[in-house]
């Protein structure tokens, strides 16, 4: 065998093993992890449909972890304080009372991060009361049951009350 023949046999080598790379790293792009384990409340994409980067494919519920949203009105803020209690029931168990805790009280109002800000162009001033959102943890039930006995489902409707302390 010739050097020349020895050289275009290693340059073939190099190039086939540079081929096996870019697929390794193309099979590794095609796998998705999700975040979190949940249930997958929506899918955007369906089977056959490109996916491009950074666009969404799914939405996750996180099963594990779950809370009440609550938007209150900024005059109701002031003496409400992480780790306060909090009962409230699901449209869904009128009859079960639920416990939990504010763990989270929003760094903002909902309207600052609307899709749609109100403009004040006309220089007119409409004072409108702001809601911020809480977050309540869902801890147990006033009764004793299991909370696993009951099915809480993302976006179900609740009625809050807050306990003063």
């Amino acid at each position: 065998m010739s050097k020349a023949q020895i050289q275009s046999a290693e340059a073939t080598v190099e190039s086939a093993e540079a081929q096996i790379n870019t697929v390794s790293t193309q099979l590794k792009n095609t796998r998705l992890f999700a975040p979190c384990s949940g249930i997958v409340g929506k899918r955007w994409l369906m089977p056959g449909d490109i996916a491009q980067p950074g666009q969404s494919i799914f939405s996750i519920v996180n099963d594990q972890k779950l809370w009440v949203s609550v938007f209150l009105e900024e005059t109701k803020l002031e003496t409400l304080h992480i780790g306060q209690p909090v009962l409230f029931t699901i449209d869904t168990y009128p009859d079960a009372t639920f416990m939990g805790k504010i763990f989270t009280i929003g760094s903002n109002t909902a309207s600052q991060f609307s899709l749609i800000p109100a403009s004040n162009a006309s220089a007119n001033f409409t004072k409108v009361t702001q809601r911020v959102q809480l977050k309540v943890s869902i801890d147990g039930m006033t009764d004793g049951k299991k909370l696993s006995d009951y099915r809480i489902l993302s976006g179900m409707s609740a009625i809050v009350k807050i306990i003063r302390q």
